[in-house]
C-alpha cells in the first residue's frame, strides 16, 4: 500500500505542497484512517461522516487527529461552516482517493470470486420501496439462506456502487448510469392525490393544466431527479408550492391531513386520499436493479438478484400498480 500511494503520487507532476509526502514515513499510517479522511472531505463535516461509516462523531474526531498527528500536518481547516480542506489536504484527496478506488477493485474482485453463499450484501432502497415490498421479500431470503447477512441502506441518495457504498441499488430512475450494469423492473404509474377535505376546499383539478391556483407538496433535493418533480419544477407554479419533502411516504400522509395536492407513485395510494388524474406518460418512473459489473461472477448476489426480480414479479400489489410493457 505504501508503494501504491508513492506510485500515484509519482504519477503526477508536484506541486510545492506536495513535496512533503517524501519526509515522513508512510509505513507509521494507519491506512483506515484514509477511510474517514476521505468521508470527511466528501461530506465537509465529521456528523456527516460518522453517519455515512455509521460510528459516532467522537470516533470520526479520534481518526482525523490521529491521521494529522500521523503527517504531521493539517489536513482540514476547521471553520464555522464546517472542515474544509486546506491546500495540503487537497493534495492528499487526489491520491487518497486513487488509493480508495484500488482498494475498491480489489474487494469486488474478491467478491466476485466468492462461491459460497454467506458473507454480507450491502442493499440501498427508496424509502417507499423499504416499507411496503422489503420486510417480506427479506425475512424469505433470510430462512432460505440464514448464512447471509443483508445490510439495508434506507434513503432516497443515490450511493456511490463504484465506491462500495453499496453491492446492489433499488433505484428510482429513467436513466439508469451507464458505468453500471441491472434490469429494470417495471415502470410505475404517476397521479395527483388530494385528501377529501382539500378537494371539498379548493376543488379538484382535472388535469396537469388545472393545478394553478392550488396548493402542491413539491420534494426535496433528493427526489427532483423523478419525471413528474422534474416537470412541476419547469412550470409556472412555484408560487403554488406550499410544502417540500424529500419522502413520497411523507408526502402521502401530508396529503391525507389536508396540506395540498401531492405528486405520488400509485403504489403510494391511501384509502384517505382521492387519486385527482393521472399523469401523462413521460411522467412516470422506472424502477431499476442495479450493481456494478465487477460484481457479475458473485454468485450470493446474482442469487439475490434472481430472488428479488421473482419476488417483484409474482407480487400482486406491486403489478397492479406497474404500467404495461
Amino acid at each position: 500500500m505504501v508503494k501504491e500511494l508513492r506510485r500515484a503520487l509519482s504519477a503526477n507532476p508536484f506541486s510545492n505542497n506536495q513535496q512533503w509526502i517524501f519526509h515522513m514515513d508512510l509505513r507509521a499510517l494507519n491506512w483506515d484512517d484514509l477511510r474517514f479522511f476521505l468521508w470527511v472531505a466528501r461530506c465537509g463535516s465529521l456528523a456527516q461522516a460518522a453517519q455515512k461509516l455509521q460510528v459516532t462523531h467522537s470516533t470520526v474526531y479520534r481518526r482525523i487527529n490521529s491521521l494529522e498527528g500521523a503527517l504531521g500536518t493539517k489536513l482540514f481547516a476547521r471553520t464555522p461552516e464546517g472542515y474544509r480542506l486546506t491546500s495540503l489536504g487537497h493534495d492528499m484527496l487526489l491520491y487518497a482517493n486513487k488509493v480508495s478506488d484500488r482498494i475498491d477493485d480489489l474487494q469486488r474482485f474478491l467478491d466476485s470470486k466468492t462461491d459460497h453463499l454467506k458473507g454480507v450484501i450491502s442493499v440501498t432502497a427508496p424509502h417507499n420501496l423499504a416499507y411496503r415490498y422489503l420486510p417480506g421479500f427479506l425475512k424469505d431470503f433470510g430462512d432460505r439462506y440464514p448464512e447471509i447477512q443483508i445490510n439495508l441502506h434506507v434513503g432516497n441518495n443515490d450511493l456511490n456502487l463504484s465506491r462500495r457504498e453499496a453491492d446492489l441499488a433499488i433505484r428510482a430512475t429513467s436513466t439508469p448510469p451507464e458505468h453500471l450494469i441491472g434490469r429494470k423492473l417495471c415502470s410505475l404509474a404517476w397521479g395527483a392525490y388530494a385528501s377529501s377535505a382539500y378537494v371539498e376546499r379548493f376543488g379538484q383539478p382535472g388535469n396537469e393544466q388545472q393545478l394553478q391556483g392550488h396548493r402542491l407538496i413539491s420534494s426535496g433535493s433528493d427526489l427532483l431527479r423523478l419525471p413528474a418533480y422534474e416537470w412541476l419544477e419547469n412550470q409556472e407554479l412555484a408560487a403554488a408550492i406550499v410544502m417540500r419533502c424529500n419522502d413520497l411516504v411523507a408526502m402521502a400522509a401530508m396529503a391525507q391531513a389536508g396540506v395540498g395536492i401531492a405528486f405520488l407513485p400509485d403504489d403510494q395510494a391511501k384509502p384517505e386520499l382521492q387519486r385527482l388524474f393521472t399523469f401523462t406518460p413521460g411522467k412516470h418512473s422506472d424502477l431499476w436493479l442495479l450493481t456494478h459489473p465487477d460484481l457479475r461472477e458473485s454468485q450470493r448476489l446474482t442469487l439475490f438478484k434472481a430472488f428479488l426480480i421473482e419476488r417483484f414479479s409474482q407480487d400482486e400489489t406491486f403489478h397492479r400498480f406497474s404500467l404495461p410493457g
